[in-house]
């Protein structure tokens, strides 16, 4: 018989939902579900609180790594499921502690009990003492030490009324809540650093993140295009089933260039880019914009030309990163695996054609005057008719 584990994933938000928990639970399960697709001998069970898997032992390993992935986990534990017996769970408790007592000098623990079956002979303190104290007395002179608030270590126990499940130390999950439970929204996609970093963080507020990327190919060549497909696919990974819009905006752009005042370039070009976005969500049903903003970060994110920009769309626009600093945006890309495709020296459509002096504060009447000195509308029709719909799973 094939030996088998125990999962149990924790959640935080979820449980403060009330009568709308059910349908967050769902949607947590189906993409667990999702994400562990291919391997048929995993059995699932979710009560109150809490959901917990039956995979084979052979897949711990890749199962911990796939679950680290799933927004909505705020925590899991992979265990073995035994008798309540205090030396069996001392001897486990002990094995996989002693790994780790081989590369540290020392190592601060404890025990932490949860009785589902309240009529255990034991309460879970007494559980603590009984498992902890045979772990000590094996392994002190090893440098085992206990420490209930500051544990490197936590040996927990799950008593239940059919079995008792002993969990090695708890992993971190990605937190916040399912992709699928909060709608679906459209990120303005660039090849930097901060636009990948705020679709993620999106996809953590339950959002499914769709992408549209402005494509520039005759002054830029094919490499920012290159790239966007890879970061796309990043972010994917979080959550599946997204869809990236391609813009060609050469046009555009050369239009503003030959027409319009030199130093409003970059926020009419960002102007045309939210018209174009908000199209494209409207007619696939999203329901806001998402952009990788931060305020005062360069020219085009002050307060006044933030707002030039927004007051083109009645869609929300959000700006996940609007009071981070870039440091904090850096550490973030490099934790989601962003970071290294970002900063490949691909220009991105914006700085094409960038301006000596690009406005800090402007004028939303100056902009509109700019405006109408181009065809606009027929430039934007034309570039949504020749626009390339990728569907990122196929990637």
């Amino acid at each position: 018989m094939t030996e088998r584990r125990t999962v149990l994933i924790r959640y935080d938000e979820i449980g403060l939902k009330g009568r709308n928990r059910k349908f967050f639970e769902k949607c947590l399960l189906r993409n667990i579900r999702r994400v562990l697709s291919g391997t048929d001998d995993i059995q699932y069970s979710s009560p109150r609180g809490r959901i917990f898997l039956d995979i084979p032992s052979s897949f711990a390993a890749e199962c911990s790594i796939r679950l680290k992935a799933v927004p909505g986990i705020a925590s899991f534990s992979i265990g073995i499921s035994m008798s309540s017996d205090f030396d069996a769970i001392a001897a486990l408790g002990v094995q996989w502690i002693e790994a780790r007592l081989e590369s540290a000098d020392s190592l601060k623990f404890c025990v932490k009990t949860r009785r589902s079956e309240k009529s255990f002979p034991k309460t879970s303190p007494e559980v603590n003492f009984e498992v902890g104290s045979r772990i000590m007395k094996q392994l002190s002179p090893q440098g085992l030490t206990v420490n209930i608030t500051e544990a490197e270590y936590v040996l927990e126990i799950e008593i239940g009324r059919s079995e008792t499940v002993v969990f090695d130390n708890r992993q971190q999950g990605l937190c916040g809540l399912p992709v699928g439970s909060s709608g679906n929204v459209l990120c303005l996609l660039s090849g930097g650093i901060d636009s990948p970093v705020s679709a993620f963080m999106m996809a953590c507020r339950g959002c499914r993140v769709h992408f549209v990327f402005f494509d520039n190919q005759p002054f830029l060549g094919r490499g920012g295009y290159d790239k966007v497909l890879r970061l796309a696919k990043k972010i994917n990974h979080f959550q599946a089933k997204a869809t990236l819009y391609v813009v060609p905006f050469e046009e555009m752009q050369g239009a503003i260039r030959d027409h319009c005042n030199e130093e409003n370039r970059i926020i009419l070009y960002r102007r045309m880019m939210y018209r174009l976005a908000a199209e494209i969500a409207e007619r696939k049903g999203c329901l806001a914009l998402v952009n990788g903003e931060s305020l005062g970060q360069v020219a085009s994110q002050t307060l006044e030309n933030l707002a030039a920009v927004s007051c083109v769309t009645s869609l929300s626009v959000l700006r996940p990163l609007i009071g981070m600093n870039k440091e904090s945006i850096i550490n973030k890309a490099k934790e989601i695996g962003t970071y290294e495709v970002s900063i490949e020296p691909q220009p991105d459509c914006c700085s094409v054609f960038m301006p000596k002096n690009p406005v800090t504060r402007s004028k939303i009447p100056f902009l509109e005057r700019d405006e109408g000195k181009i065809p606009w509308q027929e430039l934007s029709d034309n570039a949504l008719e020749r626009m390339e719909i990728i569907k990122v799973d196929d990637l």
